[in-house]
């Protein structure tokens, strides 16, 4: 394995790893973005506003599963980079006639 392929897994995971910690941080925000809804004093007012809050807190967990999305997509890169390099540097051993 080379150097270079070190760097690309230890970036790759310290990627998947971020994305995951920060989706689940965001995702603890949850109150924050989500206050309970108080009365307007007209039904149709307060229905508005409960759709609107309803939104923002589906936009909200949205977001917190692209984030996971994009960490699994590192994560899953780098494990197919490892593949890869195993599979290369098996074929060169198995060419090398000592065993490489």
């Amino acid at each position: 394995m080379t150097a270079d392929f070190k760097v690309v897994y230890s970036d790759l995971s310290t990627l998947a790893k971020t994305f995951h910690d920060e989706a689940g941080n965001y995702r603890k925000l949850h109150p924050d973005v989500a206050p309970p809804v108080v009365s307007g004093g007209d039904p149709g007012l307060d229905s508005a506003i409960k759709e609107v809050a309803d939104l923002i807190v589906s936009l909200h967990l949205l977001l917190a599963d692209r984030m996971d999305d994009h960490g699994d997509k590192a994560a899953y890169a780098r494990d197919s980079f490892h593949r890869h390099d195993v599979d290369v540097h098996g074929v060169f051993q198995d060419l090398m006639p000592d065993g490489g």
